[in-house]
């Protein structure tokens, strides 16, 4: 295979699958904290259109717009102020499912035996969820350049936000 098409074929595997897939994981854990700690429903919103395919799994409902991307959010309503830790957990479980894909795959990659193609798509979901994992912990709001996510504050930035506040969380 020509490095041209090589590349093609990876760039296309990122936007189609990869980027979807591990941004799917990282809102999942944010869903299912939520979920279980505020027993209200949650929304998974992959895509950046609200006007699209929905699945709902117990308290769960996830709007997909094919071909998202990385582009992913959680949303949940809750009327009373939560407790700190409450919040914190759920901004950290995003981070941590991201994390526990990455170990997870990188164990697999390092004791089973697959083809090399197979090998090569599981490094991709691996190096991607680390890097989304890093990336959402920093604290920081995200720049223009991030499109979806321009201004948007990542979860650790959320979370320092809440440990500095005198309230509880959001």
């Amino acid at each position: 295979m020509s490095p041209i098409v090589e590349f093609a074929v990876v760039f296309l595997m990122m936007v189609a699958i990869i980027l979807p897939f591990t941004t799917f994981i990282h809102e999942l854990g944010h869903a299912l904290t939520a979920a279980v700690l505020l027993k209200q429903p949650v929304d998974i919103i992959l895509g950046m259109e609200e006007k699209t395919r929905s699945i709902r799994v117990g308290r769960i409902t996830i709007k997909l717009q094919p071909l998202s991307g990385w582009v992913g959010f959680f949303r949940y309503s809750h009327e009373k102020p939560m407790k700190k830790m409450t919040f914190i957990l759920i901004m950290l479980s995003g981070p941590l499912f991201s994390l526990l894909l990455a170990i997870s795959s990188y164990l697999f990659v390092s004791n089973v035996d697959i083809p090399p193609i197979v090998n090569k798509v599981i490094i991709l979901i691996m190096n991607t969820a680390f890097i989304q994992c890093a990336i959402t912990i920093i604290p920081v709001k995200y720049p223009s350049f991030m499109g979806a996510y321009s201004g948007v504050r990542s979860d650790g930035y959320q979370v320092v936000s809440c440990l500095c506040s005198k309230k509880g969380g959001k």
